[in-house]
């Protein structure tokens, strides 16, 4: 059975992406901000058959589309995300673009 989970991936860059980075991302339904530390994080949403599936995804996904090494991730499904009032892990993710 496919879940839908939502994914916050961190990433070693503190560089804002540009339009064709965005741009691989577009089908996951991304979110790009800063984190507190101040590196560039990426939420996505993303169907899997597995947390442990949509978390490799989730790393792939934003390691890909942004070039930089993956330092953290967070990935919990959708009904998890909801029930938290939203993917607000911790209030961390200052909006930089939305995609």
């Amino acid at each position: 059975m496919r879940v839908t989970y939502n994914a916050a991936v961190e990433v070693a860059t503190r560089q804002p992406l540009d339009v064709d980075q965005l741009s691989a991302l577009s089908e996951y339904q991304p979110q790009v901000g800063t984190s507190q530390r101040g590196w560039l994080e990426v939420r996505i949403s993303l169907t899997s058959s597995s947390l442990a599936n949509a978390c490799a995804t989730a790393l792939a996904v934003a390691t890909a589309a942004t070039g930089a090494e993956a330092i953290a991730c967070e990935v919990m499904t959708e009904r998890e995300s909801a029930d938290r009032g939203g993917f607000v892990p911790g209030q961390r993710t200052v909006p930089l673009a939305w995609a």
